[in-house]
């Protein structure tokens, strides 16, 4: 989602404490979560919501950032996500984002594939190829969907009413071309298994973003027509309890650590 100014509809740049347009200049302060639009105050509950997505971006750039030194960077499946100014501050010496790969092989100190394998329909060509590009002893950075986005509560109506369905999202690697149609996420042990299998040994594996959006969305609902009724604290409560899943998302508590349904994993060329 982009933010735009509600005075000239410029882009909003993110800070830490505010977003200030691009175009005019004009500040909207961010006070416990909620996104000030105007002076009387009004406030969007879905906006907290945005502020704890993963940053996809700054999270590759954070992943890979303590190995790399003048390095040769190479995004593979770049789409609109461009991550040359993610590493302004860190190591690199040069970018490259492409969605064709005209580059030799080895090439590249550090990869990057950001939510590129789960619109493929041939995902181990595409890990052969970041492996191809990959030096030895470089480092890939890789985001896709997890399996984890199947296992919240609301789906065990799909279990109980679709159990053949629910059994192909869960083994969608088995499944791929028809999976492709839902957006499918990979079980981390399968993508695991997908990395080593390019020749890559996995360094850090997590996952990040909570599943709050479900179609039933209770907690959001609840909130929401709390704000409806005039409680202003509504956009407080719910920033807060979604700082609460980033938290348990870094932790590193067996199961709750795997319940974020975006799954990042930082490799090294064997």
């Amino acid at each position: 989602m982009t933010l735009v100014c509600t005075h000239c509809s410029g882009d909003l740049i993110r800070h830490d404490t505010h977003y200030a347009c691009a175009d005019c200049g004009r500040v909207y302060p961010v006070r416990a979560g909620v996104f000030i639009i105007d002076d009387t105050n009004a406030v969007d509950l879905r906006v907290p919501a945005r502020l704890h997505f993963a940053d996809f971006t700054t999270f590759h750039a954070e992943m890979l950032a303590p190995y790399l030194d003048r390095s040769i960077v190479v995004d593979l499946g770049r789409g609109h996500i461009s991550y040359i100014n993610a590493f302004s501050d860190s190591g690199v010496g040069q970018y490259y984002g492409v969605d064709l790969t005209p580059v030799k092989s080895g090439c590249a100190d550090a990869v990057i594939s950001s939510e590129t394998l789960e619109h493929l329909d041939d995902p181990i060509a595409h890990m052969r190829e970041l492996g191809r590009i990959c030096k030895k002893g470089g480092y890939l950075s890789l985001s896709t969907p997890c399996a984890s986005m199947y296992l919240y509560p609301y789906n065990l109506v799909t279990f109980l009413m679709n159990p053949v369905r629910f059994y192909k999202k869960l083994n969608c690697h088995r499944y791929w071309h028809e999976a492709l149609s839902w957006h499918p996420g990979l079980r981390p042990a399968v993508l695991r298994q997908w990395v080593r299998d390019a020749g890559f040994t996995v360094i850090a594996h997590k996952t990040r973003e909570w599943y709050y959006n479900t179609p039933i969305r209770l907690v959001y609902r609840a909130l929401y027509a709390l704000e409806q009724f005039g409680f202003s604290c509504a956009g407080g409560m719910f920033d807060r309890y979604l700082g609460l899943t980033d938290r348990l998302l870094k932790t590193d508590l067996p199961v709750v650590k795997w319940c974020g349904i975006r799954q990042f994993i930082l490799c090294r060329k064997i």
